[in-house]
């Protein structure tokens, strides 16, 4: 039996899905935000589901994963989870994580558009791909949607603070009338 064409596909992903697990779960560890830990740890267990599966697959076929062969998604992994693991905001990290993924060559377009482009591949491993496409597309709005919200959340809480402010300064200038009144009667 020829080596299957697809393989380095599954391997890639085998190996880019255990990396995801580990950085979301590092990330999750860190943040105070519940929410965004829930949705980190959500995708995590994902992730790492992936590379069991995939890794299984390749297993199955007779080959092993190899990381040196794998397309690397993740272009400074060590640098990303020092900076997940770290006291930087949630803001940073998703400015620091957004800009250190690669994979859709950075025009937008849908990475996964091409994977049933080779006609060879086997119906069992087509139902593994069919699944981890739907599911990276929905984690994929699922972090986005808490990426969205914690970015926003930055920016509310800078006009949170000139509000509380405000009022503080408001309040301070009705003491300083009241004193002027009591002092006056």
């Amino acid at each position: 039996m020829d080596k299957p064409s697809y393989l380095p596909l599954l391997n890639t992903i085998a190996v880019n899905e255990c990396k995801g697990e580990v950085l979301l779960n590092a990330w999750a560890d860190a943040t105070n935000d519940d929410s965004l830990a829930a949705a980190l740890r959500f995708v995590a267990i994902r992730e790492g589901e992936h590379a069991w599966a995939f890794t299984k697959r390749m297993c199955e076929l007779g080959y092993s994963v190899c990381e040196d062969d794998a397309f690397q998604v993740f272009q400074d992994f060590d640098g990303l989870l020092a900076c997940v693991r770290s006291d930087a905001s949630d803001q940073d990290k998703v400015a620091r994580v957004s800009s250190g993924l690669r994979g859709d060559g950075g025009d937008g377009g849908d990475p996964f558009a091409t994977f049933f482009q080779d006609t060879t591949i086997d119906p069992e491993t087509g139902g593994l791909l069919g699944r981890y496409i739907a599911e990276e597309r929905d984690s994929g709005r699922r972090l986005q949607a808490e990426y969205e919200r914690v970015a926003n959340t930055g920016s509310s809480s800078t006009s949170e603070l000139a509000e509380i402010k405000d009022c503080i300064n408001a309040l301070r200038a009705e003491v300083q009338e009241l004193k002027r009144l009591k002092t006056v009667a």
